[in-house]
């Protein structure tokens, strides 16, 4: 019994423990696109916001 317990312990190990790189491999890749996206959506906040002064500045300074 202890032997047969052993054997299927084994085979368990063995097919998880394959699958145990892709999942560190999968959590940093998505690490790094969701820094990726936010780096982004944060300077296209800046950059919106840097347009809309500009914007305003160029209409307080030469009213036509």
């Amino acid at each position: 019994m202890k032997q047969m317990w052993q054997g299927r312990a084994m085979q368990v190990a063995a097919k998880y423990g394959d699958q145990a790189p892709m999942a560190a491999v999968c959590c940093n890749a998505c690490r790094t696109c969701a820094t990726t996206n936010l780096l982004s959506l944060g300077m296209g906040a800046v950059m919106a916001a840097g347009y809309g002064v500009a914007r305003l500045a160029r209409k307080v300074v030469s009213p036509s």
